[in-house]
C-alpha cells in the first residue's frame, strides 16, 4: 500500500497519468508516452488523485490490450500490471515504452 501512496503524493507529471476508468483517453496517453519518453497510466485514480479503483478480470485487461493494438498505428503493445488494494478493486498500471520511431 505504500507504493500506492507514494504514487498519490508525486502526482501526475510527464510520465504519470491517472484515468479512473478505461476510455480513449488511455490510448491517447499511451500514445503520447511512446512518442516521449515512455510512460505509465493508473487507471483507478481519478485526474484530481483520489483512489476510486476499478472492477476488472483477465479477461477485461485482455479486451484492453487487444482495444489499444487495434486504435494504435503502429500498435503499440503494454505492459499491464493489477495491484490489488481491496478484494474488488485494483489499480491497473498500463506502462508503455518509449517507441523507437517517431
Amino acid at each position: 500500500m505504500q507504493f500506492i501512496e507514494d504514487i498519490l503524493h508525486k502526482g501526475e507529471s510527464e510520465t504519470v497519468e491517472f484515468k479512473s476508468s478505461f476510455n480513449s483517453a488511455v490510448i491517447e496517453t499511451l500514445t503520447a508516452f511512446a512518442n516521449s519518453k515512455g510512460g505509465s497510466v493508473y487507471v483507478g485514480i481519478s485526474e484530481k488523485g483520489k483512489l476510486t479503483g476499478v472492477t476488472v478480470s483477465s479477461e477485461s485487461v485482455q479486451q484492453w490490450v487487444n482495444e489499444i493494438k487495434q486504435k494504435t498505428s503502429p500498435q503499440l503493445v503494454p505492459d499491464i500490471e493489477i495491484i490489488k488494494i481491496i478484494d474488488t478493486k485494483v489499480l491497473v498500471k498500463v506502462t508503455i515504452s518509449e517507441y523507437p520511431v517517431k
